[in-house]
């Protein structure tokens, strides 16, 4: 089974002109750097994977968590 970190970025890294994000992050799978997250206000977790560009969306961390477990790499 796949590891997944989902990594805490300084508040910093946060956008001002998008006022429905909360936290931003980086995605690890496995112990490696795979991408990004975000939490966004309305609930939903986004991960956004850089090698294959795809989005996967989740309504809650547990479900993004579930979700990116599955992911080939």
């Amino acid at each position: 089974m796949r590891t997944v970190k989902l990594e805490h970025n300084d508040d910093t890294v946060l956008d001002p002109t998008d006022p429905q994000l909360v936290m931003r992050g980086s995605l690890l799978l496995d112990g490696h750097e795979c991408g990004g997250r975000e939490q966004r206000r309305d609930g939903t977790w986004i991960a956004r994977l850089s090698a294959s560009g795809e989005t996967i969306v989740a309504a809650s961390r547990n479900q993004l968590i579930e979700r990116l477990t599955l992911v080939t790499l």
